[in-house]
């Protein structure tokens, strides 16, 4: 099996390359790690859109089953009040609060609670003030069930409220985070290859180059016993100087040789 060699400048070239290959790969891995990061805060947005509708959906309910309350105690007609369940505004409190994830929200969501604990035992008298003259069903309902109605969906506007304000948050959040943390692994990956690629310029230019052009002048000079005459457009460096050398050597060897015969 035939070795494989390689010269210097393929060397060190390959050894760019894996500078330039370990930096490509950070550069990824950080927009994979970037990419996951986008992806739960998108999540945790989802989340905010779903609550802000789940809050509207809760207070149109909830002004839709007090609004019937004070339609069925007006009709002086109703023998009996048939008041809807409130089945559907406990099954959205409830999926609001395994969507909530800061403190502050499941405080309000007792709030929420203890208001909605408060209204419905009120509602509860409706039995009582069925049969009252309509003065004092309209007492009942406006001085009473509406302030604990009123309460309640104070509570119920709050939380809608912070669910708009928490998305606006986390969307901020997410725009300023991504590009925040996107650019200095961009500029650092630019950065990187920029300063690979000049390295390998200005190696081959003032080290690599002038080698191999010492390189090939010993060769004439040994094989076709060409005379070695190689200069650079640099100097000053070691490299002059070892090619200075190489000259006063192969001039001396050149001169010993033509008084040997």
């Amino acid at each position: 099996m035939k070795k494989i060699s390689l010269g210097i400048r393929s060397k060190i070239i390959a050894a760019s390359l894996v500078i330039m290959s370990v930096l490509l790969l950070s550069g990824v891995i950080a927009f994979f790690e970037f990419g996951r990061m986008r992806n739960n805060i998108s999540t945790l947005i989802s989340d905010n859109i779903n609550c802000v509708n789940i809050t509207r959906n809760m207070l149109t309910i909830c002004d839709a089953y007090q609004a019937e309350i004070f339609q069925q105690i007006s009709d002086e007609t109703r023998i009996y009040p048939e008041i809807v369940s409130l089945e559907s505004f406990e099954g959205e409190l409830n999926s609001l609060t395994a969507k909530l994830n800061r403190k502050k929200d499941y405080q309000l969501v007792d709030s929420v609670r203890y208001a909605y604990s408060a209204y419905m035992q009120v509602t509860l008298d409706v039995n009582k003030i069925w049969s009252a003259p309509s003065e004092i069903r309209n007492d009942w309902y406006f001085n009473k069930l509406s302030v604990v109605y009123n309460k309640f969906r104070r509570y119920l506007q709050l939380m809608a409220d912070d669910s708009q304000v928490a998305l606006a948050d986390n969307y901020d959040t997410m725009k300023e985070s991504y590009y925040r943390s996107m650019m200095p692994s961009i500029v650092a990956m630019g950065a990187g290859i920029v300063m690979v690629i000049l390295f390998i310029y200005f190696l081959n230019i003032y080290i690599i180059h002038p080698i191999l052009k010492m390189t090939k002048g010993l060769r004439d000079y040994k094989e076709n016993n060409k005379t070695y005459n190689v200069t650079f457009d640099h100097g000053g460096d070691q490299i002059q100087e070892m090619n200075s050398l190489i000259t006063d050597v192969l001039e001396e060897n050149k001169f010993l040789k033509s008084h040997e015969h």
